[in-house]
């Protein structure tokens, strides 16, 4: 019965966080300049900046973030 409730628990625990969306680009972009700093990605868990930023210009744009926290 003990291993039945870890495995549940387990489980639920997996799955709850595969479910968690990444927050809305315009959550993120705090300045509201239209494109998300380092500093305001930080907040974001998992998210990798240098690898999501393909034109290394130092920031995410929509297209960026989009596809970054769609993986």
């Amino acid at each position: 019965m003990k291993k039945q409730i870890l495995g549940a628990m387990v489980l639920a625990a997996v799955s709850s966080f595969a479910l968690a969306a990444a927050p809305a680009f315009s959550e993120v972009d705090t300045d509201a300049n239209g494109s998300i700093s380092a500093e305001e990605a930080s907040v974001v868990d998992g998210l990798d900046f240098d690898a999501a930023d393909k034109d290394a210009d130092g920031s995410l744009s929509v297209e960026e973030y989009a596809a970054a926290t769609a993986e």
